[in-house]
């Protein structure tokens, strides 16, 4: 009769991990739950001036927004079990929350970032705004 793989030591570092609690990023919830279908972006606000060669590009929040999203779930969908759930520009950052798939290696947000901001700088033309990308859950398939 084999032993339960519970008990196995080598379980003792996981268990410990989940017992533990997780803290919530500062404002996350309160940006999910304003996301309206997975992107939130005024549609009454000036126009935001992106540095560029030619001096600035001028874009509404709310397409820049939208950009984001189809551009970063594009970008997800190649890397494999990235999902982007919603995208909103908060103090001039653009804030990016994904799903990932159990297993994806934990480098994959850092490589959404860096390929969001190459698309964004070559659709646009100039300068995006900062990008932080957040995990915000992890599904098992």
């Amino acid at each position: 009769m084999s032993e339960d793989p519970r008990d196995d030591p080598r379980w003792q570092q996981v268990r410990a991990a989940a017992s533990r609690p997780v803290p919530t990023p500062p404002g996350l919830v309160e940006r999910v739950l304003r996301s309206v279908g997975g992107v939130r972006g005024r549609h009454t606000t000036a126009p935001l001036d992106l540095p560029s060669a030619g001096g600035k590009t001028q874009v509404s929040e709310r397409a820049l927004v939208l950009m984001t999203r189809k551009v970063a779930a594009e970008i997800g969908r190649d890397l494999g079990g990235v999902h982007v759930s919603a995208v909103a520009l908060e103090d001039d950052v653009l804030q990016v929350l994904v799903t990932v798939r159990f297993g994806v290696e934990a480098s994959a947000a850092e490589l959404l970032r860096h390929r969001v901001t190459a698309a964004l700088t070559g659709q646009l033309g100039s300068s995006p705004p900062a990008i932080n990308v957040h995990v915000v859950d992890v599904h098992p398939d």
